[in-house]
Order: structure tokens, then C-alpha cells, then sequence
């Protein structure tokens, strides 16, 4: 269907139907209407396009018939309940929308949908629900905020981005192959090309932000000969950890002008990350590869997709997104490419288990011709012990130092492994055990904990039925406390009695957790609880591993005098069973499998051992190696 079909597809609407404009918006189709009755009523014409075109179909109403913006909003006030927690209605008059930002989402919304309905019957606006944190998040207003500047741009962008898709496709041979652009062979720096013949699409641009990833080496070959910025057709995030999204606003920044697609925790928490990027580069005295400003250029062109949604997003590619369990609003990309020519996985980082946070990754793709795997605990002696143990461990451990009057200090990254111990926290305060215990969060942890909140949907079933059936967020336990200054964490320090600290960094290389060492470490009755991997040369490996006279990165000698614990068994990853598992449960044997995103010697183990196993074509591709598939 190429783009002056909408002219077509309008001459399929009722006579009645006085459609004023049709657009694309990326892969959905819009009309907008000055007809006010079909507006309301619409259902059975919308369902006979969508089920030809195979597309979602909108009909919006055109500026003429919606009501001003001020009565409109007085109209959504009286018909909303007041328990519903109304913050912000905001109108987006060329979309036809009107934005409606709540503490409960649910209740603006109504059963089956009939408060919407109520509110679209008085003001003949399109209205739209997104949850306002439980937490304050500056984070998730601004990238909210950038979303919605700009409406007449996205609207263009849009539809630019929709007539691109909609390109009738050249007649020649089919052909698919993968460029490893990095983390091929290694952690870090992730970067997959998938091109063909009509398109050319990149599955994560992250960067290697270890002790060992600097200069060049800590970026993808973005000047690979395969490559051509002006000719790419889409960017393709899996989640929000840096070493997977850290430089898609460098892309921006040279000649890109293309969508990002990702689900909507995954935009806000890249923000998050990148912002925090430069100011860590700001700090330091460095200089990182783009600015706020290139930032900005990424999120104003970000396509947020759920889980399961179908979207076209090049004449031959079709994108979705699953669930893989591993941070907030991680995704696992399959790629139906042609008419059923070929479909890609690409798991991105993947928990196939279930954890307190989170769901497992889900493998029910309809189909899977080539797997593109991680492989970070892919070796034959990669086994972690049981979820469930590990947690049971946790909480004597945490019990035995506050019951002896001490302070536990938990090493913690901000996205994923805080919420957890969170959570963990939360249950055996549910059940008494030290609920006057404060528990003091510290770094970004704050921010990250609140775009949780924004997002429960995405979480565990478990904390799902906390929020929504029981009115209990979890997140929200008066034990949780931010420190958000230098003032505030020297009061923390110097507080008598037991607490829980958790603060960044994970590996101790920076961040407020070295304050909480050198003030902290002397006292025999205190604890360090790693929770998370220490990377060989980092503070807390050293720590880790046995030394008991450390120097921090300011030069301060200290000497540990603290108990010492590790507990295993909390990654986001899956080890080597778990990914077994997975693949086992794809609803087809692959012809093709790739490992990526682990070192050298595991991703060969792993790709090996799959091979045996399933006896299908395995490969570990090294970066800029490119892999034909059809």
C-alpha cells in the first residue's frame, strides 16, 4: 500500500463520515472526522479496516468539533472520580488527543472502558491515560514533557515514518544477514545490523562504560562499510542499561534522523541513564560523545511499543516486542521479515526465572528461524543457586546485623538489583521482622525506584496484586527514605542504631557508596552485603576477594574491619540451564543460532553446547564479522 492510498482507503468511510485529513502515524493509520456521531460510533468500520489492512485504524476528531480546552477540562474533572488523582490534563490539539495523567489510572478508565467513553460523549476529545508515579520522578516528566513540545513535529515525523513503511518493495533476490557491530565475543558495547534488501535496522548502540571500555574500544564499529547512517532505517532498543542504548544519541548527533523503537519504561530509564552518562563525564572531567541536546533529538522521535503489540517498521520488517525479565521494561525483538521469509530473535539481556520484581522472559514467538542469544552466563559452569535460596540467605544474613545492632551496606546498580532488595525488604517487613528499621536509599536509586513505580504493569504478577487489588504499593513503605544530599548522608552515617544502606555504585569504582566505606568499615557490627557482580579490578572485588587495607579513589586509606558476606544468585541474566531452557521452549527448533554478549571462551562454550544439544547451526560471531542467513 503505498502513501496516496489514503485517499482510497477515505473512499471506503461512510458517506457521512466528513473526514478531513488521513495520516500515518508509523505503522497505524488515522483519520480525523468532523463528524461528531462518528466519532462516537465507529467500531464496526474501524473493525472492517483493520481486519483488511491489517493495521491499527483510529479515527480521531478533527479541531472543529472538540470542545475548548478549558471547559473540555472542567467536563474531565466532574466526570472523573476524585479518588482517581487527576494531576495533569493536557490537550494535544493536532493529534485530537487529550492526555489525562492520574495516581490510578484505573478509575479514569472505568469498567469495561465506560468513563473514557463518558469523557469522549462531553468533550468529543480523544483521551488518552498515563500513571503518574507513586514517587515524584523529575526523570519521567521530562521525558513526558519532551514527548509532548513538540506535537506538530511529531505528528510530521510520524508520518513521515509511516509513507517510509509503506513503500511498495523492489523485485529482486532476498537476501538477510546480521552485522556484528559489538558485543560479539564480549560484554559491552552492543550493537546488532540486521539488513536486507529493502532495510537496514540496528538492534541496541550501546557503550562499555567498564574500567576496560574507553576510547574507541568502548563503542560499536559504527564505521563498519555496512553501515550508513542516512540509510537506516530504524534503531531497535532492548532495555536500558548502557552498554545496549548508551550511544543511540550519537547517532543523532551524526546525520541519523530516524524512529527508536522500545517499550515506554525503556525510554524513560535510557534517559535517565544518559543523562546521568554526562553528568558522571562532566564530573570527572571528561568528555562524552554527545550532548543533552542529542538527547532530546532521540526521545522526540522514540515509537514506544507493549508487549505484543505488532508494528511494521520497514516495507519488509515487522517488529515485536516480549517480555525478558531482565530490568524494567527489558524486551526480547522478533523480526518477521517478508511475506514469512525469515524470523529473527534477538533476546537482548534475558531472566528465564522468576524473580520478586519481575516476570521470566516469555519465548512464545510465533516463529524463530534464527536465534540471536546471550551468553553472559553461558558456560558449562555457570549455575546459580536457586532464586528462592538465595533470598532465604539474604534475609538471615540482613536479620543476624540488625538484631546485632549493626548496619547493613549493600553495593547496589540503580536499575534492577535495588528494587529487588527492595522488595525483598518490603516482605519481611510485611511480616515484622525490623519494621522500624529505617532503610536509606541513596544515588539514583530514588529515581529509578519511581520510575518503577510508573510502570507496575511490568512487574511481577505478585506486586501487580499488591498495587491494583490490595491499594499497597510496596515501593511506598514509610522504611524507605531517600538521601538526597551531602548533609543527609553525613546524618545517615552518624545515626546510632541498625539501618540498611543501599547506594551506587555496584562495583564501588564511584558514587556515594565509598562515603558509607570509609565512615563506615571500622566498626566490627556492620555488614557488607555484595548482591551484585564485582568485576575483577574493582574496589569491591578487591574487597571481594580478601583485602582488608584498601585505598579509595580518593587516595584515603581504609581498613576493613566490617563483616564481609557475597550472595549469588540475584542477576538479571540467565545462567547456563536457564538458557538451555529457553531455547528448549521456543515454539520451533531455529535453523540458525548466534551467541553474543558474553567473553570469548562462553560464547563458543554455549554456542557448542547448543549445537550438540539440539543439533541446529550455531556460530560466535566476532565483531564485524556479517553472517548471511537466507
Amino acid at each position: 500500500m503505498s502513501a496516496e492510498s489514503l485517499d482510497d482507503l477515505i473512499e471506503r468511510l461512510p458517506d457521512d463520515a466528513m473526514i478531513s485529513e488521513a495520516r500515518y502515524e508509523a505503522s497505524d493509520v488515522v483519520f480525523y472526522t468532523k463528524n461528531r456521531e462518528f466519532f462516537l460510533d465507529n467500531e464496526d468500520v474501524v473493525r472492517k479496516l483493520v481486519s483488511d489492512l491489517k493495521k491499527r485504524v483510529e479515527i480521531r476528531p478533527d479541531s472543529s468539533i472538540t470542545t475548548e480546552e478549558n471547559a473540555a477540562e472542567e467536563e474531565i474533572k466532574d466526570i472523573v472520580p476524585e479518588e482517581a488523582g487527576v494531576k495533569t490534563v493536557l490537550f494535544e490539539e493536532p493529534f485530537g488527543k487529550v492526555i489525562i495523567r492520574a495516581r490510578k489510572p484505573g478509575l479514569v478508565i472505568g469498567k469495561s472502558g465506560e468513563t473514557l467513553d463518558k469523557i469522549k460523549k462531553a468533550t468529543y476529545w480523544m483521551p488518552e491515560v498515563e500513571r503518574v508515579p507513586a514517587i515524584d520522578s523529575k526523570i519521567v516528566d521530562r521525558a513526558r514533557e519532551i514527548m509532548t513540545e513538540g506535537v506538530e513535529f511529531r505528528k510530521e515525523f510520524l508520518d513521515d515514518v509511516g509513507k517510509k513503511i509503506q513503500l511498495e518493495k523492489s523485485i529482486g533476490d532476498e537476501w538477510i544477514r546480521v552485522g556484528a557491530l559489538g558485543g560479539f565475543r564480549q560484554v559491552g558495547r552492543s550493537c546488532v545490523l540486521i539488513q536486507t534488501e529493502e532495510s537496514s535496522v540496528m538492534l541496541d548502540c550501546g557503550v562499555d562504560t567498564s574500567q576496560e571500555g574507553n576510547g574507541r574500544d568502548a563503542y560499536p564499529h559504527l564505521d563498519a562499510p555496512e553501515l550508513d547512517l542516512e540509510d537506516l532505517d530504524a534503531v531497535i532498543l532492548s532495555h536500558a542499561h548502557m552498554d545496549h542504548c548508551g550511544l543511540i544519541p550519537y547517532l543523532y548527533q551524526y546525520g541519523y534522523e530516524g524512529p527508536v523503537y522500545c517499550t515506554e519504561p525503556s525510554r524513560d530509564m535510557m534517559v535517565l541513564l544518559q543523562l546521568d552518562y554526562l553528568d558522571v563525564a562532566r564530573k570527572e572531567g571528561g568528555k562524552a560523545p554527545y550532548d543533552s541536546s542529542a538527547i532530546k533529538e532521540e526521545v522526540k522521535r522514540t515509537i514506544t511499543l507493549d508487549y505484543g503489540e505488532v508494528a511494521d517498521i520497514t516495507p519488509d520488517m515487522r517488529l515485536t516486542f516480549n517480555n525478558a525479565g531482565h530490568i524494567l521494561g527489558s524486551a526480547s525483538v522478533h523480526l518477521h521479515i517478508g511475506e514469512g521469509l525469515h524470523n529473527i530473535v534477538y533476546t537482548g539481556d534475558i531472566k528465564y526465572d522468576k524473580t520478586k520484581l519481575l516476570r521470566p522472559a516469555d519465548p512464545k514467538f510465533n516463529r524463530v528461524e534464527t536465534l540471536i542469544i546471550e551468553s553472559t552466563y553461558g558456560g558449562k559452569h555457570d549455575k546459580m543457586p536457586r532464586r528462592d535460596k538465595a533470598n532465604k540467605y539474604f534475609k538471615k544474613q540482613v536479620r543476624r546485623t540488625l538484631e546485632d545492632g549493626g548496619k547493613v551496606l549493600m553495593p547496589v546498580f540503580a536499575i534492577g538489583r535495588s528494587q529487588e532488595m527492595m522488595m525483598l525488604l518490603a516482605e519481611e517487613m510485611e511480616k515484622g521482622y525490623f519494621d522500624e528499621v529505617p532503610v536509606y536509599l541513596d544515588g539514583m536509586i530514588w529515581d529509578a525506584t519511581a520510575l518503577h513505580t510508573a510502570y507496575p504493569e511490568f512487574l511481577s504478577r505478585d506486586i501487580q496484586k499488591q498495587i491494583f487489588h490490595e491499594d499497597e504499593n510496596p515501593f511506598l513503605r514509610e522504611n524507605f527514605h531517600r538521601v538526597g544530599s551531602y548533609s543527609e548522608r553525613q546524618d545517615v552515617i552518624n545515626e546510632d542504631g541498625p539501618a540498611v544502606i543501599l547506594a551506587t555504585s555496584g562495583m564501588m569504582t564511584g558514587g556515594p557508596i565509598l562515603s558509607y566505606v570509609e565512615h563506615l568499615a571500622g566498626d566490627g557490627n556492620n555488614q557488607l552485603l555484595f548482591v551484585g557482580y564485582q568485576a575483577p579490578g574493582s574496589l569491591g572485588n578487591k574487597i571481594q576477594r580478601g583485602d582488608r587495607q584498601v585505598e579509595l579513589p580518593s587516595g584515603k586509606q581504609v581498613k576493613i574491619n566490617m563483616d564481609i558476606d557475597t550472595i549469588k544468585g540475584f542477576s538479571g541474566h540467565s545462567d547456563r540451564q536457564q538458557l538451555v531452557n529457553y531455547v528448549s521452549n521456543l515454539p520451533n527448533k531455529p535453523k540458525k543460532v548466534l551467541t553474543n554478549h558474553g567473553e570469548k571462551s562462553v560464547s563458543f562454550d554455549l554456542s557448542s553446547s547448543l549445537h550438540k544439544m539440539f543439533n541446529i547451526d550455531t556460530e560466535s560471531p566476532q565483531n564485524l564479522e556479517i553472517v548471511r542467513l537466507n
